[in-house]
């Protein structure tokens, strides 16, 4: 073999690999309906809808700081995790769009989900960029 069929095989497998790397990451990037996450959300169209400001949305906060508190530490967090807070508007930009996500699929609050109102909210809040 040359130096230029060896190069020609080691780019090969390469390309080979990356292209395996990058369908298994696409696959791994979807949830058990196939649908690739993120798609979760209705799209909105930010320029057609009020968009409520953070201070607006107390009720909505309210439902996620028995266990999302930056005061809370521990069991008093009830297995919420750290980081993932709502009692300050930098806290709560953390992961807007999954925040939306898993209190629109009714993960979030465990013990009683949101209206659609104010889920509608959380969803325009978190797509028009969090004011």
């Amino acid at each position: 073999m040359n130096m230029t069929k060896v190069t020609r095989i080691k780019y090969g497998l390469i390309l080979t690999l990356l292209a395996a790397a990058f369908t298994v990451g696409v696959a791994c990037d979807q949830d058990d309906d196939g649908d690739e996450e993120g798609d979760e959300l209705a799209q909105v169209d930010c320029d057609a809808v009020e968009v409520p400001r953070f201070e607006d949305m107390s009720a909505i906060w309210n439902s996620c700081v028995g266990c999302h508190s930056s005061t809370l530490t521990g069991d008093a967090r009830q297995g919420a995790p750290r980081d993932f807070d709502y009692d300050s508007h930098e806290a709560a930009t953390l992961d807007p769009f999954e925040t939306a996500e898993v209190v629109i699929e009714d993960e979030m609050p465990p013990s009683a989900p949101l209206s659609d109102e104010a889920k509608e909210q959380l969803s325009i809040w978190a797509q028009c960029g969090t004011p």
